[in-house]
């Protein structure tokens, strides 16, 4: 068998098997501060990952959507990309 990678989805699987953005932000997150992501608040308190998630899923004819979705949390500003690519760019004290 050949080696599969879990982060990048194949056309093939199910949505499921997937990792949601909400996860996604979390990792991306815990592996800038090289800790676990825990000590952020929800991201239901900033926007809703539900949401989120529905925003970038296939259409019902199965293409892909296109845009990008940008905020803040944790200390960075958040872009969601449609191809479900999260950037994060960390947001200075003193432009609060």
């Amino acid at each position: 068998m050949g080696k599969s990678n879990a982060n990048t989805p194949r056309s093939n699987q199910s949505r499921a098997t997937r990792l949601s953005i909400t996860v996604r932000i979390q990792k991306a997150i815990a592996a800038r501060k090289q800790s676990e992501w825990s000590g952020c608040p929800p991201l239901y308190d900033v926007i809703d990952p539900d949401a989120l998630d529905r925003l970038f899923a296939p259409t019902q004819a199965g293409t892909r959507r296109h845009g990008t979705v940008t905020f803040q949390y944790c200390g960075y500003q958040v872009t969601v990309n449609s191809d479900r690519t999260v950037d994060l760019d960390p947001i200075n004290a003193d432009e609060r």
